[in-house]
């Protein structure tokens, strides 16, 4: 078809922006989504490659990265702590073991040193006024003899930088009241300042006393050591100072010198700084040696008696609780409390009947004291053991039954009679930790005796057959139904008893013909038998024919031997010697 005219004559579509873009921004395009493809595949690699990089650039540039991450960082160990303190515990537990090792141990030798001293003055006439100073002061005694025997003791150590006055790290002894250290130096600063300006330029403070205490000052190039003694230190002690800060000088000149009030650089001089911690108390007089031993004879007299006792109460306590153990681990006794009263031990919980005597428990272990009180009173157990002793004692199970209790079920197995049986089971049901009965290994007396009625009915049948003959006739082919109502009776029988009963049909013969031809005709009446007992619903499993030939029960004595030995026979005997006769094998039914 064709278009219109009109429309062939129209010019063709001009190009817009839209059409231009491809060719103008498509490559810088391309590459923009290739960058973002790799941003969002590569963005973690990318970013784990260059941080460390970063971090380091940062660090060369200041502390800012510190001080952003610092929030961080605390915020997310306080975290870590408050959740799991055990492994932030186990983190620091090999840097912090040391540390409170090496406290512990100072303290220690600290508290001993003070208790030897106080022992010491604690028996002369210096003490009596001590106490009495004490008690006036309100201080403990062994503080007012710390203090009066001392001859000095440095008590507070305080590193400042020249320049700004600020304290770089302050030192304190052992119980001494914080000061704030700011405030201490500005003081110092202060008074060294107005000296420097009202007196001259190089007037400087190197002592000063405020009550018992002397203040210590010693000058460096940057920093000063300021020492608060209490009591009168020798001279040299000031030339300890002037050691110490000459060193703390040589270790930490850069830091001094370009301090900006960041005072963490200074933290490890603490160690430094410690050896000007001095202290010098008075000799003890020779005089206190005989005190000394007074008291550590009076301390005998009485630490012997108590050394003795403690360790008969530790005794006593062993035995309280070996006593214990054995009673709780007795089942069908619970003990609820154990205690002394009155010199005596007392034992007090609760004991099911079938469970021993508790003395009798105790007294396994060797004798016990007539002191000794058990109090039980009687509660119903339901220990597994107990309870299987409770089920013994109500059921009294009789010759060939076995009880056994398996989860609060009373499991029973043998032979026994159906009254029983049947007394068992309700009586089972109320017995206390009894949840349930299982009778299924069980039989009666009465349906074993039944069966074994039943098979001596059947053994107690014959089938009589013609002389050469293979098959039943006349009333004997009738009789096969009796068999099968027989077989299907005992069947049912030893099925009631939980037995099984396998029946062996034998066919026999006469003495006419050769012992083979006898043997095959027997073979083949029994074969007969069972296959019209099968065709009448007897199981073919349960049935086992056999040929026996010549039936001897019958023969009488005087045919013993001989080959005329049929003509021996009467008819009734000669019609039983060609017969099939059944034997009936009881046995207990397999589990499988």
């Amino acid at each position: 078809m064709r278009e219109p005219r009109a429309r062939r004559g129209t010019p063709p579509p001009s190009k817009t922006l839209e059409d231009l873009r491809p060719l103008l921004v498509g490559p810088e395009q391309h590459r923009i989504r290739q960058l973002e493809e790799r941003l969002d595949k590569s963005m973690a690699e990318m970013v784990a490659g260059v941080l460390p990089e970063a971090v380091i650039e940062s660090r060369k540039k200041g502390e800012a990265l510190s001080w952003a991450l610092e929030p961080l960082l605390a915020s997310a160990i306080q975290e870590r702590v408050r959740q799991d303190p055990g492994s932030f515990a186990d983190a620091i537990s090999p840097a912090m073991g040391p540390a409170i090792r090496r406290a512990v141990r100072c303290a220690l030798r600290a508290m001993i040193q003070r208790f030897n001293e106080a022992l010491a003055h604690g028996l002369s006439w210096q003490s009596v006024r001590w106490r009495v100073e004490a008690r006036r002061t309100g201080r403990p005694f062994a503080e007012v003899v710390l203090l009066r025997s001392m001859v000095y003791r440095t008590e507070q150590l305080f590193l400042v930088h020249r320049g700004t006055g600020l304290v770089l790290e302050h030192l304190s002894a052992d119980k001494i009241p914080y000061r704030d250290p700011d405030q201490v130096t500005a003081m110092l600063t202060a008074i060294d300042a107005f000296a420097h300006d009202a007196f001259r330029t190089d007037a400087r403070l190197e002592r000063f006393r405020v009550g018992d205490l002397t203040g210590w000052v010693e000058h460096g190039p940057s920093a000063l050591l300021v020492s608060i003694v209490r009591g009168m230190a020798p001279p040299a002690y000031g030339l300890v100072l002037s050691e110490t800060l000459e060193r703390v000088h040589l270790t930490y000149g850069g830091e001094l010198a370009g301090f900006r009030g960041d005072r963490a650089p200074f933290s490890s001089s603490r160690e430094l700084l410690s050896r000007c911690l001095q202290q010098q108390r008075q000799p003890i007089p020779r005089r206190g040696r005989a005190l000394r031993a007074v008291a550590a004879l009076l301390v005998a007299v009485v630490a012997i008696p108590l050394a003795f006792w403690m360790r008969a109460s530790r005794e006593e306590q062993r035995r309280l609780d070996a006593w214990r153990g054995a009673l709780q681990g007795e089942p069908g006794l619970l003990v609820t409390a154990a205690e002394r009263r009155a010199g005596q031990l007392a034992f007090t919980g609760l004991r099911d009947p079938l469970a021993p005597d508790p003395r009798a428990v105790l007294e396994r272990g060797g004798p016990v004291p007539p002191s000794v009180t058990l109090r039980f009173a009687p509660f119903y157990s339901l220990h597994p053991q107990i309870v299987q002793r409770r089920v013994a004692r109500a059921l009294e199970p009789p010759p060939g039954i076995t009880l056994s209790l398996r989860g609060g079920v009373v499991v029973v197995s043998g032979v026994a009679p159906e009254r029983w049986i049947e007394r068992a089971r309700w009586s089972a049901a109320v017995l206390p930790g009894v949840s349930g009965f299982d009778g299924e290994g069980l039989r009666t007396e009465e349906s074993i005796d039944r069966a074994r009625a039943a098979a001596r009915s059947l053994e107690g049948m014959e089938l009589l057959f013609r002389r050469g003959a293979a098959r039943l006739s006349g009333d004997q082919a009738a009789r096969i139904d009796e068999v099968a109502a027989a077989v299907a009776r005992l069947n049912a029988r030893a099925l009631e008893a939980g037995m099984t009963a396998e029946i062996r049909e034998i066919g026999y013969a006469d003495s006419v013909g050769s012992e083979a031809s006898n043997r095959a005709l027997s073979q083949a009446r029994a074969e007969h038998v069972a296959a019209e007992l099968v065709a009448r619903g007897v199981p073919a499993d349960r049935l086992r024919a056999s040929g026996e030939g010549l039936r001897r029960d019958v023969l009488p004595p005087s045919c013993a031997g001989g080959a005329a030995r049929a003509k021996c026979l009467s008819g009734a005997d000669e019609r039983r010697a060609r017969s099939v006769i059944f034997l009936v094998d009881l046995r207990a039914a397999s589990k499988d």
